[in-house]
């Protein structure tokens, strides 16, 4: 089983859309790394996200390109800066296939501590700069390991 922890792609500063939406470049970011999960042969068992407006567009234009509108979803807890990570380590647990969670570096990063370590407050992962980069942890036995990580840079324009 796999997990990709994705922070959501570029969006429009509040000062130029009160609703956050994704910006020109946000758009580009998410078909980019959608065609690179799709040619990597990503199949998930559902897409979630938070419930901000632009991870939620992240996660649907991401979803589009891979064919797989039909399982995003916002997720049914709390999942940004600062929220309990507990209810999506519980899903991640329950789950029978691949689990993508658009979102925020905090609570992303938190995850990938507490999966690959076992303490949250670790640190192991960084989203730096933030935007679409991508982790991808997967299980290995009763561990989890860090399979692979993609920046935008390093996908092909």
């Amino acid at each position: 089983m796999k997990v990709y922890l994705i922070h959501h792609a570029n969006a429009s500063r509040a000062e130029q859309d009160l609703g956050r939406h994704l910006s020109e470049t946000g758009r580009e970011e998410c078909a980019r790394l959608g065609s690179h999960l799709k040619a990597a042969g990503a199949s998930f068992a559902s897409i979630l996200h938070s419930d901000k407006q632009f991870s939620l567009e992240s996660a649907e234009r991401i979803a589009e390109v891979l064919g797989q509108v039909n399982r995003t979803g916002v997720a049914g807890y709390p999942c940004n800066t600062g929220h309990d990570i507990a209810p999506f380590i519980a899903e991640i647990e329950a789950s029978s296939g691949d689990i993508m969670m658009v979102g925020h570096s905090d609570f992303l990063v938190r995850t990938a501590s507490k999966l690959l370590c076992g303490d949250e407050t670790a640190r192991v992962i960084e989203f730096k700069p933030g935007n679409a980069t991508t982790f991808c942890l997967e299980r290995d036995g009763d561990d989890w390991v860090l399979a692979y990580a993609w920046r935008l840079e390093h996908l092909a324009a």
